[in-house]
């Protein structure tokens, strides 16, 4: 009698602890109306920080010059280089000295290279790209790089790319690395439930970003549905009254 006692409060835990453990849509759907009202910040260029990389094609129809800055300058747009941008924000071409970029757009940096280019090359032609233009993420059974394709790409077009969120994630708590201007890690944490994060400054994805999805503490059971609930109870009161028989 004693032993059936125990076993009836055994099974009363455990049916609280695998209730308590269900995961319900709230906590997995996306583009919710939570009211966090997090502040509106518009799409921007992307601008160049210490550490990014650039694929350069610097190149003249000038076979003279051509040959003078051999491994330079090139005959065509296939000639590319990869430079670093270094900590003091400026990159170091051959030849040409250090040309500070940091903080500028892809754009607005091909044409401050082009400009000290053109001081000795008056016909040079400058085509720039970042080389790392990819965003990571990690989390429990996805993690890896991924390109960005376009520049405007968000958070949601991000997640696709890597496969969908599903109910061993904990959502409420999605946490950001992002590089500022200066080339210093950030985090940030937010809930990607709410439809609030739509035009926040979590929404357009930045290269260098690394999104982390924690799990959820609710995924040890990872009861989703009633029949997983009662599946999960059967296991467990069938172990529970094998070990009373047994004794051990």
């Amino acid at each position: 009698m004693k032993q059936i006692k125990h076993i009836l409060i055994a099974i009363c835990i455990c049916s609280g602890a695998l209730l308590s453990s269900c995961i319900s849509p709230a906590e997995t759907n996306l583009l919710q109306n939570l009211n966090i009202n997090y502040p509106m910040q518009p799409y921007e260029e992307y601008r160049l920080k210490p550490n990014d990389y650039l694929s350069c094609a610097i190149y003249s129809q000038n076979r003279d010059f051509t040959a003078v800055y051999k491994g330079i300058i090139g005959g065509d747009i296939t000639n590319t280089r990869i430079f670093a941008i270094h900590e003091n924000g400026a990159i170091n071409v051959p030849m040409f000295g250090e040309i500070h970029v940091a903080g500028l757009t892809i754009q607005e940096a091909e044409d401050t290279i082009l400009k000290n280019i053109r001081e000795a090359i008056s016909d040079a032609q400058v085509k720039i790209d970042l080389e790392n233009n990819t965003f990571y993420v990690l989390s429990d059974g996805q993690k890896g790089s991924f390109e960005i394709y376009k520049e405007n790409m968000n958070i949601y077009q991000a997640l696709s790319i890597v496969g969908r969120t599903d109910e061993r994630l904990d959502l409420t708590s999605v946490r950001l690395l992002r590089t500022d201007l200066e080339g210093h890690s950030v985090e940030r944490v937010f809930d990607l439930r709410t439809q609030d994060v739509i035009q926040s400054e979590f929404f357009y994805i930045q290269p260098n970003d690394m999104i982390y999805l924690p799990t959820s503490k609710k995924n040890f059971f990872n009861v989703t549905s009633l029949t997983g609930f009662f599946a999960t109870a059967t296991a467990s009161l069938t172990f529970l009254l094998f070990a009373a028989t047994y004794k051990f």
